[in-house]
């Protein structure tokens, strides 16, 4: 490992939102699977983790963005030009209907 090497903050950022990111599910999980407990020492560790989690992955997206700005800014550009096929149409549209359905038992139960 090269010592003089400067310190890369594209990867630093890269590599804080990827272990929060894959880290958040895992501590949402564990609050899903505690969730009826009492305010026990290991639901509020959870909560805690997951809500730390949540806090980072945004800052590290946020300056993700704003370290690509460039690229993120010439992704959009060119994605007025392309059009949506009927596929993705289907597919986006299926995944927002049936998850809008598992999601309305929480209306309706309550």
């Amino acid at each position: 490992m090269e010592l003089n090497k400067k310190f890369n903050k594209r990867a630093f950022i890269t590599f804080g939102m990827l272990a929060s990111g894959i880290a958040l599910p895992v501590s949402g999980l564990m609050n899903h699977y505690l969730a009826f407990d009492l305010l026990t020492i290991s639901r509020h560790f959870w909560m805690s983790v997951h809500n730390m989690l949540g806090i980072m992955f945004t800052i590290f997206s946020i300056c993700h963005i704003v370290l690509n700005w460039r690229s993120v800014r010439n992704y959009f550009t060119r994605l007025k030009k392309i059009s949506i096929s009927k596929e993705a149409l289907a597919a986006i549209s299926i995944v927002v209907i049936i998850t809008t359905f598992f999601a309305m038992h929480a209306y309706i139960a309550g």
